[in-house]
């Protein structure tokens, strides 16, 4: 059956009166049920399978239809609204309604609208202006699908536009059906919604960042540059990030919070929902461990040991502003223990990532404590990198 035009969809709207009228409720009466806020909310949101399908719902659909003025949620399979976006305008008004994130929109809970029919009879549904049974929703119109589970058939959870009469019309009932299936095509890739399950003893999975074109992390392998940025950000700054925030040290003024959120939606199926969470955007408390942090740790204790631990810059290819601060930061105090270190740190130093450093080459050569070929050597070296660099 498809309840998305014609009698069909009205037969599901009168069905939907009447039991609404049979269970006295008022239609002018705004009771959401809200079972979920604050740290509940988040802790949902992020161990849900629909944050999977994220990406998918902002790449198709939100950058398609807010513009215009409509809301884009995204429902579990109760009816409870877990992600919204839309314009701030927009979204102040459905407030008046109680169309808000942690609400639960199930037909049994609010009477007849596009995403509590869409989950109640497990079919696509629009609902147009005075067919939904609450007065406040009279304003406006709604389309919903229902997003199944391909390996169970289940449904678990709805993918709905509410705006103007245009939210209801053949447009954009097909592109919320279309937005359902490709949803569903990103889960049947991606089972169980995570990529990679964690270590399961206990250990956090390494970053390696340092020196690395091809940056990798513990249990998966190679990590796009992206993504490698955004973890690294975050294994950086503990406390977390806002979206905001990460979106300026990744690329300052030229990113914006939807796709910083597609970003993170996507590393999510990478870590897992339990280690990459929301709200700031943070790491769960030794989930994740960098390269990079290992070196820093070692420079109060010992200098020379993070100096042998450092294969070179790190993401040498990023040119994320967060990213190449520390970067700079790093590499700089790297190199300062490397010249105040004794012969064999000055040694690893320019045996490595400070082979065109030309002062530290000279630092060798003046190093009494060096062997008289080494310092030989060193001089040479330092000749070659200064004709080389023109000086």
């Amino acid at each position: 059956m498809s309840g998305g035009t014609g009698t069909a969809a009205n037969a599901l709207v009168a069905q939907s009166w009447e039991r609404s009228r049979r269970r006295g409720a008022d239609p002018s009466a705004v009771s959401p049920l809200v079972d979920l806020q604050g740290s509940d909310l988040s802790a949902h949101l992020a161990g849900h399978r629909m944050a999977a399908v994220l990406p998918v719902v902002e790449k198709v659909l939100v950058s398609g239809v807010v513009d215009s003025g409509h809301l884009v949620a995204v429902a579990d399979a109760d009816g409870r609204l877990l992600w919204m976006y839309g314009r701030r305008g927009v979204r102040s008004r459905a407030e008046r309604m109680a169309f808000v994130p942690g609400a639960v929109w199930s037909d049994d809970v609010m009477g007849a609208n596009a995403p509590g029919l869409a989950l109640r009879h497990d079919v696509p549904v629009r609902v147009r202006g005075e067919e939904h049974f609450l007065a406040p929703a009279h304003s406006w119109s709604c389309s919903a699908a229902p997003v199944h589970d391909p390996a169970t058939g289940r449904v678990i959870g709805g993918i709905d536009v509410t705006g103007c009469e245009s939210a209801a019309s053949d447009e954009m009932l097909a592109l919320v059906k279309a937005t359902a299936m490709l949803a569903e095509a990103e889960l049947r890739a991606t089972p169980g919604g995570v990529l990679v399950p964690g270590p399961g003893d206990g250990a956090p999975r390494r970053l390696d960042v340092l020196g690395a074109l091809r940056p990798e992390l513990t249990g998966h392998g190679a990590l796009s540059r992206r993504h490698s940025e955004i973890l690294l950000l975050l294994t950086s700054y503990p406390a977390g990030l806002s979206g905001g925030a990460l979106a300026e040290l990744l690329a300052e003024g030229r990113l914006d919070d939807v796709s910083v959120r597609a970003e993170v939606s996507r590393l999510r199926r990478v870590l897992g929902p339990d280690v990459l969470l929301s709200r700031p955007y943070r790491l769960a408390p030794g989930a994740v461990e960098s390269d990079a942090a290992r070196v820093r740790g070692l420079f109060e204790a010992e200098p020379a040991a993070a100096v042998t631990a450092y294969p070179g810059p790190l993401l040498p290819a990023s040119d994320a502003p967060g990213v190449v601060d520390l970067r700079e930061e790093l590499h700089a105090r790297v190199r300062a223990a490397a010249l105040a270190g004794d012969v064999s740190t000055l040694r690893a130093w320019v045996a490595g990532p400070g082979r065109d450093d030309a002062v530290a080459w000279r630092v060798l050569a003046a190093n009494p404590g060096a062997p008289a070929a080494a310092r030989a050597s060193a001089a040479s070296m330092g000749r070659v990198l200064d004709h080389r660099l023109g000086a």
